[in-house]
C-alpha cells in the first residue's frame, strides 16, 4: 500500500481535529463515537468496506466505549460472516496497567487478531512487578517493535506533509542523507518482522 500510495480508508476518533487524519486528508473522516449516529456509522461503515482496508485510529478516551460496543454487538461474528479480517494493534506503555487491559482485552476478543506495538521511544513495564508474566501469558498473535528514532527523523514523520510513500517514491531529495539511511533502517526493520512472522515466528523477536 506504501508503494502504490493508496492509504486505507481512516476512521480517526480523536475529534474534533482529528491527528492521523491530518496527514491523510482526503482519506477518511473523523467521528465523534460518544454519539450513537457516529457508532451505527462507524461499525456499520466497517462491515462495508470487506474489499478494501481501512483504519480506527481510537483515541485513549474512546477506548472502553469502542471495545463494549464491538463486544455487545458481537462485531466478531458479524465480521466472520462477512469475511472481515480484523487486527487490533495495542499500543504498551510504561505503566502495569496498560499490560493489564492489553491482556484483558485480548482474552475478550478470542476471534480478533491480536498485536503488540512496543515503541522503543516510550519504553514498556515489562522488567517492572508482574508485567513480564501478564505479558507472555496473554495471547498475541505478534507484536511489533518500533525502533527509536532521533528528534529530526521523528518531528519529519510527524509533518502532515511527510508520506512514506512519497518517500519511498524518491522524491525527498532535498533530505540529508543521514535522515533518509534513518528513515530507510526504520522501514526495512519494520518489513524485516512481518517477514519473520510469515515464515513461521510467532514473535518478530
Amino acid at each position: 500500500m506504501l508503494r502504490l500510495g493508496h492509504p486505507p480508508h481512516i476512521f480517526d476518533t480523536d475529534e474534533p481535529d482529528g491527528s492521523l487524519i491530518s496527514h491523510f486528508r482526503d482519506s477518511g473522516q473523523v467521528i465523534d463515537i460518544s454519539k450513537t449516529t457516529a457508532q451505527v456509522a462507524l461499525f456499520d461503515g466497517m462491515l462495508a468496506r470487506t474489499n478494501e482496508h481501512f483504519l480506527i485510529d481510537l483515541s485513549a478516551r474512546h477506548f472502553t466505549r469502542f471495545f463494549d460496543i464491538y463486544r455487545d454487538i458481537d462485531f466478531e461474528s458479524g465480521a466472520e460472516e462477512a469475511g472481515l479480517d480484523v487486527t487490533v494493534f495495542y499500543l504498551i506503555d510504561r505503566t502495569e496497567a496498560s499490560i493489564e487491559a492489553a491482556a484483558e482485552l485480548s482474552a475478550s476478543i478470542p476471534k480478533t487478531r491480536f498485536l503488540t506495538v512496543r515503541n522503543s521511544a516510550i519504553g514498556d513495564s515489562l522488567g517492572q512487578g508482574r508485567s513480564s508474566d501478564i505479558y507472555h501469558q496473554m495471547r498475541i498473535d505478534r507484536e511489533v517493535l518500533l525502533p527509536q528514532l532521533s528528534a529530526e527523523a521523528l518531528g519529519m514523520l510527524e509533518h502532515p506533509d511527510f508520506h512514506f510513500d512519497t518517500f519511498i517514491a524518491g522524491k525527498y531529495e532535498h533530505f540529508p542523507f543521514e535522515l533518509k539511511a534513518e528513515l530507510w533502517s526504520f522501514l526495512e526493520g519494520l518489513y524485516e518482522q512481518r517477514d519473520s512472522v510469515e515464515t513461521g515466528s510467532t514473535y518478530p523477536v
